[in-house]
């Protein structure tokens, strides 16, 4: 889904809008498909790149939630488990 930026001279986001909206005339946008898993990195307000042309938004990667990382942790323990287990019936033949 598209994602109206609205900022100014510097790069400092005054707006973003997703869904229906207006392209507004007379002030810098952008207009840009935000990729799954990532989102716009603003630093002080600033998310637009405006020392290159044509300017770009900033983007980052999402970080995963904690429920995300927990579910890693608990496939790590899993495996681990099923290692030492295979090492203690392996020792035992």
């Amino acid at each position: 889904m598209k994602t109206l930026i609205i900022y100014d001279d510097k790069g400092y986001v005054l707006s973003n809008i997703t869904g229906s909206y207006r392209v507004p005339h007379g002030v810098p946008f952008l207009e840009v498909e935000v990729p799954q898993g990532k989102r716009i990195k603003y630093t002080d307000g600033i998310g637009v790149d405006v020392s290159v042309t044509p300017h770009q938004v900033i983007l980052e990667d999402i970080p995963p939630s904690e429920m995300e990382l927990l579910k890693t942790e608990n496939q790590q323990i899993k495996q681990s488990m099923a290692e030492l287990a295979e090492l203690i019936l392996g020792g035992m033949q």
